[in-house]
């Protein structure tokens, strides 16, 4: 049988890349880590890792392995999540990584419902990447992630053991001053914004593929992640740029415009977790209230139907 702490080593060994770095994170020392290791490998009886460099990169086995360790720690979360519910007459503590613009729409409106519904039912809240909230679901650093991503996609890696909930489905849009002379628009085409400087957020390799699938490169002339400073950016006339619906039911600022991108895939937001997650009373409260803020955003906004 294996120890749960040689798998929780693993795990990290996993995230981090090295055994210096897993005994960095777990508090260890470097020797420890690597008896550790050692011992795991034995019960496994199969090599478990790889060097490359200074790195270490896992086996076949090392591979099938963690992912075993990942769903064996979110059972004990859950059992934690459970017990600490029933003592806490279904409440409890939640922990949620969600994506940019959920924080500014989905999780204020979330919060408001917990207060006063379900006061018991505690959340904390960490502004994530889909790809890095996937990441803390699966390695139990988080309960429940809500992430996003485009019509059409294949499913991510890593999502087919997990429960995922769909929520919503916004619209990409182009943000423009009120005084371009394409704000009269009910759409716009990619096509016809060749040659204008653009304001966009870091993470941007579809709309940059987009473009070149169209012949031209895009003259992206600020990188800004912050909604409020790119919004305020495109307002000075600096440039325009792309920005979900969703955060635009957020905040739009005075003298600004925004129109559905034409002929974009739909983004869909959903929540993913453990399926064992969902038997934690304080979990399913979370999960059924972000459910009925998700409707009731969808109704409000005009958002498509999921």
């Amino acid at each position: 049988m294996f120890d749960i702490q040689q798998l929780r080593v693993l795990q990290e060994v996993s995230r981090t890349g090295s055994y210096t770095a897993a005994a960095a994170s777990l508090g260890y020392t470097q020797p420890a880590v690597s008896y550790q290791m050692r011992r795991l490998q034995k019960a496994a009886g199969a090599p478990l890792v790889v060097r490359t460099g200074r790195k270490v990169r896992l086996t076949e086995v090392g591979d099938a392995l963690v992912r075993h360790a990942d769903a064996v720690f979110s059972t004990l979360r859950a059992a934690e999540q459970e017990i600490s519910s029933m003592v806490a007459r279904g409440g409890g503590l939640v922990r949620i990584a969600a994506f940019q613009s959920s924080c500014v729409t989905l999780m204020p409106e979330l919060v408001t419902r917990l207060r006063i519904g379900h006061p018991d039912v505690r959340v904390t809240v960490l502004q994530a990447e889909p790809a890095d909230a996937r990441r803390m679901v699966r390695s139990g650093e988080v309960d429940l992630g809500l992430l996003c991503n485009w019509a059409g996609d294949d499913l991510p890696d890593g999502e087919r053991t997990m429960t995922r909930t769909e929520l919503l489905r916004d619209r990409r849009c182009v943000l423009l001053r009120q005084d371009d002379p394409l704000a009269a628009r009910s759409t716009i085409d990619l096509a016809e914004l060749a040659g204008r400087p653009w304001v966009m957020e870091q993470f941007r390799d579809r709309f940059e593929a987009a473009c070149t699938n169209l012949g031209f490169e895009p003259d992206v002339v600020a990188t800004v992640d912050d909604v409020s400073a790119i919004q305020t950016l495109v307002a000075s006339g600096l440039g325009i740029s792309l920005m979900s619906e969703m955060a635009l039911h957020a905040h739009l600022a005075p003298g600004l415009v925004a129109r559905p991108l034409h002929d974009w895939p739909l983004r869909h937001t959903y929540a993913l977790l453990w399926p064992d997650m969902t038997g934690v009373q304080a979990v399913k409260t979370v999960l059924d209230e972000i459910r009925a803020v998700a409707d009731m955003l969808r109704e409000r906004a005009g958002f498509p139907d999921a």
